[in-house]
């Protein structure tokens, strides 16, 4: 039988490469979404809305940034990711966006901690928050706008948006995805005000 020697030299030899390896793994970068930036509507409102609950496709329901590489392909990447749950996210943009247009402070995530009475709910089912890393991104989505009172749907309707970016990497991504989100929070304040059109609070009325 053979006897394997190990000398010193050989232990930090191996050492050395295990570090040299760990040193070129690269790491992790983090992305979020945000509101674009706009001139609010002056505070004129007292109308309240809860945004939620958000559906997203199961393939989005992951820490990683997940991209297209084709019809039927998805690419998922490991040292790209978003900051937190996407759903989250797209929450956030959309209480600040719908809040400014609307001009009233009383937008608020839904499910929520905060306990506040609402006049509507706008329910949000998106079928693609997504794109080509280089190319173009696409949102679809369907909602519907819920009277809060009595649980009573208002209205639905579906919206569509796409837009190419500029630039090859994922910081241009996620400001493309933002910009689409922008779209969507304007459509939807107009069909809030087209319901709602005084844009007061029809709790106050009970």
């Amino acid at each position: 039988m053979r006897r394997i020697v190990v000398t010193p030299f050989l232990v930090t030899a191996a050492a050395f490469l295990l570090l040299a390896a760990c040193s070129t793994t690269p790491g992790a970068r983090f992305y979020t979404l945000n509101a674009s930036p706009m001139e609010a509507v002056p505070k004129a409102s007292n109308l309240s809305l809860a945004l939620g609950p958000i559906d997203l496709p199961e393939y989005l329901e992951r820490p990683q940034i997940v991209t297209r590489a084709g019809d039927n392909r998805l690419d998922v990447d490991e040292f790209n990711r978003w900051g937190g749950r996407l759903e989250e996210e797209i929450a956030r943009v959309l209480v600040v966006h719908l809040g400014r247009r609307l001009g009233t402070d009383r937008v608020y995530s839904y499910p929520s901690r905060i306990g506040a009475d609402t006049d509507y709910r706008l329910v949000l089912e998106f079928r693609r928050f997504d794109g080509v890393l280089g190319g173009e991104v696409v949102l679809e989505a369907a909602w519907s706008l819920v009277d809060d009172r009595n649980a009573s749907v208002l209205e639905t309707g579906q919206a569509s948006y796409r837009r190419s970016l500029k630039g090859t990497d994922y910081a241009d991504y996620a400001a493309a995805l933002s910009v689409l989100l922008a779209r969507l929070g304007d459509d939807l304040a107009a069909a809030l005000v087209e319901t709602a059109p005084a844009g007061a609070s029809r709790r106050s009325a009970i």
